[in-house]
């Protein structure tokens, strides 16, 4: 395939403490802390260039340390960063998460100001990045006026559309948008912000959720629900499907992986319940890794999951 993926959003520098008790508010707790490169869009377009989808990146870092090496590793993965932007005087994206002690989020907090440099006027400029893929994915760390040219030029191409609704404050400015999605893969709290009003508690509640998001406009949508597994939902079907069962060391990453490898699946015409198990295993990857892209992630570590998971319930 030589048409690539086009993602744009965030490229994040991210600290993340685990702790290695229960918390206490208000007061300094023991951890274990790590340094990783992340941000929603990046992990996407790494976790496609290393399942050898031609990726295209577009994001804005500031013109630090940081910055560089993010651009750096991305072009070695052999991401295409030709139309990213480097600011000077900003700073790189940046995430500060505490995980309690198997490995959640407790609490987040992102300094994404650099992205402000993602303007409509920008996107505009780099339309021809459109022109030349064969599905748009984005982030909603975008400015409102930046999504909404990202689906205009998009829809201008007749591209199709992949959003990870990112977190469940900014699922929010999705609404507006929904009929012109392709494919989007919300997590529980993300679907019930989209939708309003509706709480997901059980898999039936969050397979009506996806048949919901479908009437609104949406073709394909998938929620994840951590231990639980994910569902989705098209015009035609729908269906739910287990997690894997294995020890999760950081849930960071793991629906930005879901989402890459469901795109490299559909873009390479597998059914949407292939690539949607698929994403299902990259998920249980990338949960085993303390980054936010496993670094073992393959097409052929993604197919050996499934016996590597039999084996270990069967306790051989």
């Amino acid at each position: 395939m030589s048409e690539s993926v086009l993602v744009i959003g965030a490229a994040n520098f991210d600290v993340k403490g685990r702790m290695t008790h229960a918390p206490v508010m208000r007061s300094s707790n023991p951890a274990v802390i790590r340094t990783s490169l992340g941000g929603v869009a990046r992990n996407i377009a790494i976790n496609l260039a290393r399942l050898n989808a031609p990726v295209t990146l577009i994001t804005a870092v500031g013109d630090d340390h940081a910055g560089h090496e993010l651009l750096a590793e991305a072009k070695r993965e052999g991401v295409d960063i030709s139309h990213t932007r480097i600011i000077p005087g900003e700073v790189t994206g940046t995430y500060l998460a505490a995980l309690d002690s198997s490995g959640d989020v407790l609490l987040a907090l992102d300094d994404l100001r650099v992205l402000r440099h993602i303007t409509p006027e920008y996107l505009e400029k780099h339309h021809n990045a459109f022109r030349d893929c064969v599905m748009v994915a984005m982030d909603l760390n975008l400015s409102e006026a930046a999504l909404e040219t990202a689906i205009h030029i998009a829809r201008r191409y007749n591209k199709r559309i992949c959003i990870d609704p990112t977190s469940a404050t900014l699922s929010r400015k999705l609404r507006p948008h929904l009929p012109y999605v392709h494919v989007i893969t919300p997590n529980i709290r993300e679907a019930e912000m989209l939708l309003g009003d509706v709480a997901i508690t059980t898999s039936a509640d969050a397979l009506s959720a996806a048949r919901q998001l479908v009437s609104r406009g949406v073709q394909i949508a998938v929620i994840t629900q951590a231990e639980r597994g994910a569902c989705y939902a098209t015009e035609d079907e729908s269906g739910q499907f287990p997690a894997l069962r294995i020890r999760i060391v950081d849930t960071t990453g793991a629906g930005d992986a879901l989402t890459a490898s469901l795109i490299f699946g559909l873009i390479n015409n597998f059914s949407i319940s292939d690539a949607l198990q698929l994403g299902i295993r990259a998920a249980a990857l990338t949960l085993r890794s303390t980054e936010a892209v496993s670094p073992d992630l393959s097409l052929d570590s993604l197919y050996g999951l499934d016996e590597e998971n039999h084996r270990e319930q069967q306790g051989f």
